[in-house]
C-alpha cells in the first residue's frame, strides 16, 4: 500500500530511534494530514527516506518511531536556474513547479530591465520543501539571495554551460545543445520582462559558457519560460 503522507525533516534520522515532532510539523500533521496512531508516514532528508510509524499524539507534539530506510539519495546531474525576481506569485510559482521538474539550485538575478531586486528566501525555501515532499523527490533545492547580472558572469563555473532564453534566438534547440554535452553542471537563464538589454545579450554573445536557445515564437512570461525550459532540459538529460 502507498504511503500517502511524507514530511521534510532538517535532522540526523537513525533507525529504531523515536523522534518527537512539535510546532509547524506536528500541526501540519495533526490538523491538515489528520494523521493518526499507529499510521505510516515517510520521513527524509538530504541523505534519504525512512518508513516511520505514529506512535503518540498529544495535544501539540508527535511521537514516530523510524522503522526502516527505503531509499538512499541518488547524485543526480545539477541543474542550476539563474533567473530575474518577479512578483511574489509568480516568484512561487516558478520555485514551486521548477522543484518539481528537478532544479538543485535557484540563483536569482538583477538584470538592466529587472523591477523586483529583493526576495524571500525563507519562504520560498517552505515551498520548495512542499514541492519536494509531492514530487517524491529527496534533495530540497538551494535558494540563494539576489546577485547582479556582472557578478553571475564572472563567477559561472569554468565546466559549467548556461542555457540562455533569449526572443532573438529562434532556430536553436535545448536538445541539440545538450546532445553530446560533457559539462558537468547545466545552468538556465531567464531573462526578466521586457527581455535582456543590449549590453546583456552582448555579454551572453561573447561567453564561451554561454550558448542561446529558443523556447518557440511565443513570448512567455517569466515563470512560464522557466518552467517550460526546465521540463525541455530535464527530458533532453534523460534520453542523453
Amino acid at each position: 500500500m502507498k504511503i500517502r503522507n511524507r514530511i521534510f525533516l532538517d535532522q540526523i534520522i537513525k533507525i529504531e530511534e523515536q523522534i518527537i515532532l512539535t510546532n509547524k510539523i506536528a500541526h501540519y500533521l495533526l490538523n491538515v494530514l489528520r494523521c493518526k496512531v499507529d499510521e505510516q508516514i515517510l520521513i527524509f532528508n538530504n541523505d534519504g527516506e525512512w518508513l516511520a510509524i505514529i506512535k503518540n499524539i498529544q495535544s501539540k507534539k508527535i511521537i514516530i518511531a523510524i522503522d526502516k530506510k527505503t531509499r538512499d539519495r541518488k547524485n543526480n546531474k545539477e541543474i542550476k536556474l539563474y533567473f530575474s525576481p518577479l512578483k511574489r506569485t509568480p516568484n512561487e510559482v516558478l520555485i514551486q513547479k521548477c522543484t518539481e521538474i528537478g532544479i538543485t539550485i535557484f540563483q536569482p538575478v538583477t538584470m538592466e530591465h529587472t523591477n523586483i531586486s529583493k526576495i524571500n528566501t525563507e519562504r520560498l525555501r517552505l515551498i520548495a520543501i512542499e514541492a519536494v515532499e509531492q514530487s517524491e523527490q529527496l534533495s530540497i533545492p538551494k535558494i540563494y539571495q539576489t546577485t547582479s547580472f556582472i557578478e553571475f558572469i564572472k563567477n559561472i563555473e569554468k565546466n559549467e554551460l548556461v542555457i540562455a532564453c533569449t526572443v532573438e534566438c529562434i532556430d536553436v534547440t535545448i536538445s541539440s545543445i545538450l546532445r553530446g554535452s560533457t559539462h558537468t553542471c547545466i545552468s538556465i537563464l531567464i531573462g526578466p520582462e521586457g527581455d535582456f538589454s543590449e549590453k546583456e545579450i552582448n555579454a551572453i554573445k561573447t561567453n564561451k559558457n554561454i550558448i542561446e536557445t529558443s523556447l518557440g515564437h511565443n513570448i512567455l512570461k517569466g515563470e512560464t519560460a522557466a518552467i517550460v525550459a526546465t521540463a525541455l532540459i530535464k527530458d533532453s538529460l534523460t534520453k542523453c
